[in-house]
């Protein structure tokens, strides 16, 4: 049984109640509510969150490249820290947002994909260097690459919205930026050993610390090993990790970073889910069903190199340079059954699905990238202010080739064991389709602004970035349909060039309190052509926000209120031209995104960590579109919740039993649909753990996930009977075990 779901009035009371609870409990740790404030310079500002036993952080980078505090940013904000993967058991980025505000993960072609307020986050950040998420349209969703080990990196920022001064081109859901462990001043040698109910094993290993007797020279290295086990039939890979990061002090005022990652993952692909019941029921097929061949496997591998020059012209003047390169390498060989026809009413019992394609696709990128940051502080009008300057040069570069053969028959999927097809000799006989592409993309932006503070508690955000992107694909088919395709090859270039203005504002309204507002615009090339075969124009848009925001405990505890407005127009929209018989598109369609986003995230005592958000989400189509079939009102984006909440709090039990951690949560959406109404009622996913310290070098941990077994579907667009129908995990336990020495 589906029940909806609206926690609004939850949110709001732990929105409204979380400035009162915290200024008295201020008044009852120190004696008074007005908490000493810090002075923080430009050297001792750290995001880190390794080792300070948080929730929260007290700064981050990712909205402007400057190093601000969450109540200072005139934007949603949340950070993801190591206590929080910790507690929680998290490895994978898909984990990680899964528990963060307003962040809608989904499953597109066995890809998890990452949206928020209605619009895909299209690229991931690496201390600041974006790259282009699996599943992006500029990355095709049977591209079998996948995001980085979480042991590699400290904590995960997340902005909800479009950030135009961080990146100027993609859709306006939002940027996340994962920051890379970095060495310790102090020795450190710790990891841990996970084993879950499903066959997991997992072991990690990090080795921290200097490396001469006047650190000066410090290094670091993370290694992972697991056996990676699905609760799905035959499920099942591999993953190998390895990093390594050394910085040597060059003087009083440099240092030097390099530093490098391999990673190896091997896995079964579930790229078309199970088939629903008739009319979109539950087909009640056993939650192991797995309907890819056995021979299905994606192998990818990773090689990541970068070097970082950091020099302090003084205490208020700081000079960053980076280089960065990505090397990506994946194959992925797939089959399996589904029905992707919109006719197919539903499996029942004796029921068959067709086979699909059968296919192989080999895919090479490389990213080379250059990035330099100015930031500074200046005088004028009796007061202090930031400027920041930033160029960033990127070079990408990649090929594929994709082969696929036809199978012409069906099987009941309740009686499939996956060797029902052997796997093709991918280079003998004619295939159904094979052809092969290479992109390549330059791009340079420069980036200022100012933090101009007319007085203590004024401070305005002003800044532009212009970017020029240039592109160039070729594609050749040499098989369509079986037949050999003598067409000459498709060539594609393109330039494309914007400023992208950013505004931002806030006001002090106490020491704990402040209010905001933002504004940025979108910009998006437009991959689609009009009836005369050029491309349309880019797709544009703004996005608003306000918002309050609170600090306490000096910046140990934070929360937010934001009210947002997003709008993009030049849609492309299919429109037939009846005179040619044929389709083509205009860029005519607009569509809007609003609503709240609240959170709170910190510690309420030295022992209790918390972490609560609410989103409420409105997305509409402004106009009609599809000569009228989808009228104006319409929701764009059935598949997001227009209500989400995200609970997760952990509290150190006192006195005697100080020895014992105990933690709980619940994840909770109303209800969803997709572009082919089958629907997902509301539901809430509950989630726990215990936790043993023997001493402060090893810990045992207990970790729940799913306690009440709920067999729900995971968010999806394109979900049909037939296919892209992915449960959710079940009910599952893992023990974790942490030790340092």
């Amino acid at each position: 049984m589906q029940h909806s779901f609206k926690p609004t009035l939850i949110a709001a009371l732990l929105a409204a109640t979380a400035p009162a609870w915290a200024d008295n409990a201020a008044e009852n740790e120190g004696g008074s509510a007005e908490l000493k404030s810090i002075q923080i310079t430009a050297r001792n500002r750290s995001t880190r969150t390794e080792n300070r036993n948080s929730y929260t952080t007290s700064a981050m980078r990712t909205t402007t490249g400057l190093s601000l505090s969450p109540k200072e940013t005139p934007q949603s904000v949340s950070v993801i820290t190591k206590r929080q993967m910790s507690d929680q058991g998290i490895t994978s980025m898909e984990d990680a947002l899964k528990t963060t505000t307003g962040i809608n993960v989904i499953r597109d072609t066995g890809t998890a994909r990452f949206q928020s307020r209605g619009f895909f986050i299209d690229q991931i950040e690496e201390d600041g260097i974006s790259s282009v998420v699996p599943g992006a349209v500029a990355n095709p969703m049977y591209d079998a690459q996948s995001a980085t080990d979480l042991a590699v990196y400290d904590h995960i920022e997340v902005v909800r919205g479009a950030t135009g001064l961080t990146q100027a081109n993609g859709e306006p859901g939002g940027t996340v930026n994962a920051v890379r462990k970095r060495p310790t001043s102090v020795r450190q040698i710790q990891g841990d050993v996970l084993f879950n109910r499903f066959g997991t094993a997992r072991t990690t290993v990090d080795v921290s610390g200097p490396m001469n007797k006047s650190q000066t020279l410090r290094g670091r290295v993370v290694g992972v090993a697991s056996r990676d086990s699905s609760f799905k039939d035959s499920a099942a890979g591999n993953t190998f990790t390895l990093y390594g990061v050394m910085d040597a002090q060059l003087g009083e005022n440099t240092k030097l970073t390099w530093g490098g990652l391999y990673q190896r993952k091997i896995s079964t692909p579930d790229d078309w889910g199970m088939p629903m019941g008739v009319n979109g029921s539950d087909s009640d097929l056993p939650r192991d069903t797995f309907l890819s061949y056995d021979w299905s496997r994606n192998r990818a591998r990773k090689i990541n190199l970068f070097t970082e020059l950091e020099h302090y012209f003084s205490d208020d003047w700081k000079l960053t340079g980076t280089l960065n390169y990505n090397n990506n390498h994946s194959l992925k060989r797939n089959g399996g059954i589904y029905s992707g026809a919109t006719s197919y009413a539903g499996w029942t019992t004796g029921g068959v699905l067709p086979s699909g394609w059968l296919g192989r696709y080999d895919r090479n990128e490389k990213q080379f990238t250059i990035k330099t940051n100015l930031n500074g502080k200046y005088r004028l009008l009796g007061q202090e202010h930031d400027v920041f300057f930033g160029y960033t040069y990127n070079h990408k570069s990649g090929g594929g080739e994709r082969r696929q053969f036809r199978h012409l028959r069906s099987y009941d999927p309740s009686s499939f064991r996956g060797n029902e097809v052997a796997e093709p000799d991918w280079y003998a006989g004619t295939p159904w389709m094979l052809w092969d592409y290479d992109n390549t993309e330059r791009s340079y932006s420069l980036m200022a602004g100012t933090r101009f503070n007319p007085t203590e508690k004024l401070h305005i955000l002003a800044g532009t970035r212009y970017t020029n992107m240039t592109t160039k694909s070729v594609v050749d088919y040499h098989y369509t349909g079986g037949a050999v395709d003598n067409d000459p090859d498709s060539v594609t270039e393109r330039n494309h060039h914007r400023f992208i203005p950013y505004f931002g504002i806030t006001y002090d309204i106490t020491p704990h309190h402040s209010i905001y507002a933002s504004y940025t615009s979108i910009f998006k090339p437009n991959g689609s052509k009009d009836r005369y075969d050029r491309y349309l124009p880019p797709v544009l848009g703004s996005n608003y926000e306000i918002g309050w925001k609170g600090e306490w405990y000096e910046g140990k505890l934070n929360a937010s209120v934001a009210l947002f407005d997003i709008e993009q127009k030049n849609r492309s929209v299919q429109v037939y031209d009846n005179i040619m018989s044929r389709w083509y598109n205009e860029p005519v369609g607009r569509v809007r995104s609003r609503g709240v986003d609240m959170e709170i995230s910190g510690k309420l005592t030295d022992d209790w960590q918390l972490f609560a958000g609410y989103t409420l989400n409105n997305s509409k189509y402004l106009d009609a579109e599809n000569r009228g079939a989808i009228p104006a009102g319409t929701n764009f984006s059935k598949h997001t919740p227009r209500h989400m909440f995200r609970l997760y709090t952990s509290y150190r039990l006192p006195g005697a039993a100080n020895k014992w951690t105990i933690g709980g949560g619940v994840t909770a959406q109303s209800e969803t649909s997709s572009l082919a109404n089958v629907k997902q009622g509301g539901y809430a996913l509950f989630n726990a753990n215990v936790q043993y310290s023997f001493n402060d070098n090893m810990k045992l941990s207990l970790i729940g996930s799913n306690l009440t077994d709920r067999r729900v579907y995971e968010n999806q667009k394109t979900r049909q009977n037939g296919i892209n129908n992915y449960l959710i995990e079940p009910r599952n336990i893992m023990l974790k075990f942490d030790w340092k020495l």
